[in-house]
């Protein structure tokens, strides 16, 4: 009898525990998170599935680490993503920064300290004798580069017509595309964002000494979390929880997989900054979509 009552003791309690639980998860407000194709950041797939990347394991991070907010991610694209937000299908953003067309288009958002580094760097084939001056002069190749996103070598314009006018240059849709036709010989360079780059040499390892990569970048990015004024948690709240992740040893290892150096998030007496409005653009000139 005794042991017939202590096994249902534990059957009740763990019933009990399941529940408790169950009702925690149901208590957590649903913070919806943005995300467009930008890898290694987003990788969307082409066949319906789940999208995969940094910021979706982030977020499972984030979920993981505390039990007030489940983060959710919201997918959209490049282009679509200032309608998205306005139209509040999301709130934040992380590894985003405000100059990729949320200034020019007016849009006023809280801004965390720089949570992560990265860029874009010029890749070219490795052969004899070709070293960093073989990227002095790039508007003189054949350049491979992504459509849609804006490059310093032109002046950040993004229109693909008037780039085939200045450049000789082949606009595909991914950084994978773009290594392809550079070790191919199809192009002279490319320009790629260096995490994705080091995410690509650690999976394919014999083609570390096939690809040539310049020490200079084309552009160098500060990426930040994005977030709507007034909403909770704040731009500057989730930066605190990762300031609390990194601290913990658990972020060191996810960046490092997705090619990115971890740097120091000191919380310090950070408050968020919200980026003052500027003049809307004519609705002739589209923000830019990276």
């Amino acid at each position: 009898m005794a042991r017939f009552l202590a096994v249902m003791l534990v059957a009740v309690s763990g019933h009990v525990a399941s529940a408790l639980a169950a009702d925690t998860v149901a208590s957590r407000r649903d913070v919806p998170i943005g995300g467009y194709q930008f890898p290694p950041y987003v990788e969307m797939d082409i066949g319906g599935g789940p999208a995969t990347g940094l910021i979706i394991d982030t977020i499972a991070v984030l979920n993981a680490a505390q039990d007030r907010w489940n983060f959710v991610f919201v997918p959209t694209t490049p282009a679509r993503r200032y309608q998205d937000y306005a139209a509040g299908r999301f709130d934040l953003l992380l590894f985003e920064k405000m100059a990729w067309g949320w200034s020019a288009a007016g849009i006023v958002m809280e801004t965390s300290r720089t949570i992560a580094e990265d860029g874009d760097v010029y890749i070219a084939r490795a052969e004899p004798g070709r070293d960093e001056s073989w990227f002095d002069d790039i508007a003189s190749r054949r350049i491979a580069a992504i459509l849609g996103y804006n490059y310093r070598f032109a002046d950040f314009q993004n229109d693909p017509t008037e780039l085939r006018k200045r450049f000789d240059i082949a606009l595909v849709n991914d950084t994978a595309a773009v290594i392809a036709l550079v070790l191919r010989g199809r192009v002279d360079t490319g320009v790629v964002t260096k995490s994705h780059l080091e995410r690509y040499l650690q999976q394919h390892p014999d083609d570390r000494e096939r690809v040539l990569v310049s020490a200079r970048f084309d552009q160098t990015n500060d990426l930040k979390v994005l977030g709507r004024p007034g909403t909770t948690p704040s731009a500057d709240t989730v930066f605190g929880l990762l300031a609390d992740l990194q601290r913990q040893g658990r972020l060191a290892p996810l960046w490092q997989a997705y090619g990115l150096a971890p740097m120091p998030l000191d919380k310090g007496g950070q408050t968020p900054t919200p980026t003052p409005p500027v003049v809307p653009p004519s609705p002739a000139a589209a923000p830019a979509p990276r």
